[in-house]
């Protein structure tokens, strides 16, 4: 993001906060997360939780200076939680539903439900942060200006995990994965391949396997041989 489009969205998101604490009226926020199904334990209810600790600290008053003031420029916070669970076109719909109730959005875990949200919301020109999802196609594959995202993506996760394979192998001649179908195991594979190819050209690619989510436990398929394998996926208890 250019240095003007930032100026402008962080103007627009201070006359907002200005506005609602001179009317004395919440900022209502949207969090989208897991509350239901297998990423829920893991993920969805521990953000949750922290959200509502965060919300609580700093309607208090209670975070640390400078920011120890109650509410955000004096307004409190009113939080409006959405379960992630159902796939990419439930989420799409949520979000057409939220927008309407909310003054910003925050969530998605998923890297399919954040690739189907991103360009809803810029259609709807809600402010909405992405703060999990790993997929680093959301702003490869377009350019946004209400959307962001605060954490990286996987790709410095499957570069590195190449080097450090060739790093203990540097003899590798072959290498297999088995990824879940959706798009944090697409994507990954997609880097993990690519970064192998340009670091040790000529390596052989034995297969790549793509597993249903959440399918449990997978073992490389009979026959299938190679000096190394990758894995990634969204790991549950």
């Amino acid at each position: 993001m250019n240095r003007a489009l930032f100026q402008l969205v962080a103007a627009g998101l201070t006359a907002l906060l200005a506005a609602a604490a001179g009317a004395q009226q919440p900022v209502r926020i949207g969090i989208v997360t897991f509350l239901s199904g297998p990423a829920a334990g893991p993920f969805g209810v521990p953000a949750r939780n922290a959200a509502e600790i965060m919300a609580e600290s700093i309607n208090a008053g209670r975070v640390p200076a400078p920011y120890a003031t109650k509410g955000l420029g004096g307004a409190p916070i009113e939080l409006v939680i959405i379960d992630e669970a159902g796939g990419p076109q439930k989420q799409v719909a949520e979000l057409r539903n939220l927008a309407q109730r909310v003054d910003l959005v925050i969530g998605y875990i998923s890297s399919g439900d954040c690739l189907a949200v991103a360009p809803v919301a810029e259609e709807l020109r809600k402010l909405t942060v992405l703060f999990d999802c790993g997929t680093p196609r959301i702003f490869e594959d377009a350019s946004y200006k209400y959307v962001f995202r605060t954490g990286p993506h996987a790709t410095m996760d499957n570069v590195s995990a190449a080097l450090y394979v060739l790093e203990r192998r540097p003899n590798v001649r072959s290498i297999a994965g088995i990824n879940q179908n959706y798009a944090w195991g697409q994507d990954s594979w997609v880097d993990f391949e690519a970064a192998m190819k340009a670091l040790k050209p000529g390596i052989e690619v034995k297969t790549s396997q793509m597993t249903k989510l959440f399918a449990g436990q997978v073992n490389p398929p009979e026959g299938a041989k190679s000096e190394a394998w990758i894995r990634s996926g969204m790991k549950t208890k």
